[in-house]
């Protein structure tokens, strides 16, 4: 009896940082809480893991039932599983990520668990409820790593684009300046861009051309 002591009273939890590019900027969708604990503060989405489902499909219904949409793909982001992150008993949180368009994402509340639903822009996220904060600079860098990989963003980013427009883009993902030699010499070394053949006309200057991934 001693032994079970040590393993009583824990819980495995999802949490999902819900990613979109809006504006040419990135950024995340939060929930402000309507239950304790640490209700009324912001929080990524996430709940409990029930026994008889994968951390996966808990991910998809507890997206579900927080904000009443299914229109995500989860990716596997990491753990999170200091013995007092959850004030109330120990909570493991497996951690995910995903990328959004957020024209898709019909959101309905569950006002008994949920006061409000707000994008946030990623340079500008508040303090979170748990220990979210972490769990989303973890799944911010994850994302990073992805950011080349054309068949995962093309479908999130704009249709059409001038090279210059998607270079800042990027910048915001990456938090950082990107030389434009370099980036464009990326670009067309991975062979994923076509140009339309039109002219962004709102250039003072030279029209710069409008292209759109292949």
């Amino acid at each position: 009896m001693a032994q079970e002591k040590d393993y009583e009273k824990q819980m495995i939890s999802v949490d999902i940082s819900i990613f979109s590019i809006i504006d040419s900027k990135l950024h995340v969708l939060l929930i402000q809480r309507n239950e304790e604990s640490y209700k009324d503060m912001w929080s990524l989405v996430g709940g409990k893991v029930y026994n008889y489902e994968s951390c996966e499909r808990a991910v998809i219904r507890e997206v579900n039932e927080k904000i009443g949409t299914t229109n995500i793909v989860p990716y596997l982001s990491s753990v999170f599983s200091e013995p007092n992150r959850d004030i109330r008993f120990r909570n493991i949180s497996i951690s995910y990520y995903c990328l959004i368009n957020n024209v898709d994402i019909e959101t309905k509340l569950n006002e008994i668990k949920v006061k409000d639903a707000k994008w946030f822009s990623i340079d500008n996220i508040p303090l979170l409820a748990f220990d979210h904060n972490e769990i989303l600079k973890t799944s911010l860098e994850i994302f990073k790593t992805r950011v080349y990989d054309i068949d995962f963003m093309k479908n999130y980013l704009p249709k059409s684009f001038t090279l210059v427009e998607l270079q800042r883009i990027y910048e915001d993902i990456l938090n950082c300046s990107l030389d434009k030699r370099n980036f464009r010499r990326k670009l067309m070394s991975l062979n994923c861009l076509e140009s339309t053949g039109e002219k962004n006309q709102s250039d003072s200057r030279k029209k710069s051309e409008i292209y759109r991934f292949k």
